[in-house]
């Protein structure tokens, strides 16, 4: 099951007065980024850009926008155009906040954490009450996977915006992952009261009630993530799981179907639909599910290995080796894996040697 997590949004354009050469120059300038900024709210980006690309050739110490043509630029996909605006804008008005928020959140989303870690700490410093930097902060620590760190960001962030629904949400996402699953619920719970019914936040929660063994109570909150996005098929299939393990087969199975029918390209539905019809005695049903699941994702280990454990049970030794052995390539710490195959290589000559991806 997986976490859905909601960021940060980009920070608000800024209007400042201008200081430029002369009054008429000053209406020019103050008349083209009020456009800029018009087409931004309409999220018309590439005009946007055009815009504030103007109105920095005419006023090019104009940090603002610098700052706002940083966030269209990242809006339109260009991250690292973005970073050099956000940068462009604190060199020109050192200690702009918004500018050095945005310029982490940039830095974050283009894979450069520590940099990122580093610009969120450095202005935490500056404005130590900035709770968007705390969240985004702990978005970044997560991110890299110093999970404790984040938490604590995250909680500092509650502090400073105690009626923060996105923020108990990521906290929530980072407790589910150390494994509290009692403490993520509290936490879902408490976004849920804050905020607006939202699909994700139902699926989230009904993933952690799922964690700690509450499988009724997470169908439930499955159902009402699908009365808002009924269309979603990691719904549909998490919502299968725990139908599974609540024992109603026949259910799991047909939410598993509608997952893959929503989305042809799903291999993991295919792969828990065939567990589910192996574990139903229908194995020909289950070898075409694993089938389909490998011909989407073709390095899926655990779908090799099931394939290769139907192969083996219908005796059909040589395909079931070939299966086991690309399940252990993919990956060697299965032990059980190498188990399988050399218990069907017992009788043969031929020396079992360690795949090449093995360290």
């Amino acid at each position: 099951m997986h976490l859905r997590l909601k960021l940060e949004s980009f920070g608000m354009l800024v209007v400042l007065a201008l200081l430029v050469s002369s009054a008429h120059a000053a209406d020019k300038v103050s008349e083209l980024f009020d456009r800029a900024n018009a087409l931004a709210d309409q999220r018309s980006w590439d005009a946007a850009v055009a815009q504030y690309k103007e109105v920095l050739r005419l006023a090019p110490g104009f940090p603002e926008a610098h700052y706002n043509l940083g966030l269209a630029l990242q809006a339109s996909g260009d991250l690292d155009g973005a970073v050099n605006e956000y940068r462009q804008s604190l060199r020109l008005k050192a200690g702009f906040p918004e500018a050095q928020n945005s310029l982490g959140l940039a830095l974050t989303r283009s894979g450069q954490l520590d940099v990122a870690i580093a610009e969120f700490r450095e202005l935490i410093k500056l404005k130590p009450d900035f709770a968007d930097a705390h969240f985004n902060l702990a978005n970044a620590l997560a991110s890299k996977g110093d999970l404790d760190s984040a938490i604590a960001s995250y909680r500092e962030a509650l502090r400073l915006r105690p009626d923060s629904a996105q923020t108990h949400n990521n906290l929530a996402n980072v407790l589910r992952t150390q494994g509290k699953a009692e403490e993520a619920v509290a936490e879902y719970r408490e976004a849920m009261r804050l905020s607006k019914p939202q699909a994700y936040l139902y699926f989230n929660l009904a993933n952690a009630l799922a964690d700690g063994g509450k499988y009724d109570e997470a169908i439930e909150q499955y159902g009402m993530a699908l009365t808002l996005d009924p269309n979603d098929p990691e719904t549909h299939n998490n919502l299968a799981v725990a139908y599974s393990a609540s024992g109603n087969l026949n259910k799991a199975a047909e939410e598993y179907r509608l997952a893959s029918s929503l989305r042809p390209d799903f291999p993991r539905a295919h792969y828990n639909l065939g567990l589910l019809l192996e574990r139903l005695g229908d194995r020909s049903a289950a070898l075409s599910e694993f089938t389909d699941a490998i011909r989407l994702r073709p390095d899926y280990a655990a779908a090799h290995f099931s394939l290769g454990r139907v192969l083996a049970r219908a005796g059909r030794q040589q395909e079931a080796l070939a299966h086991f052995r690309t399940s252990w390539e993919l990956d060697p710490q299965n032990v059980n894996s190498l188990s399988e195959y050399e218990r069907l290589l017992k009788a043969a000559t031929q020396p079992i040697t360690a795949p090449a991806s093995s360290k």
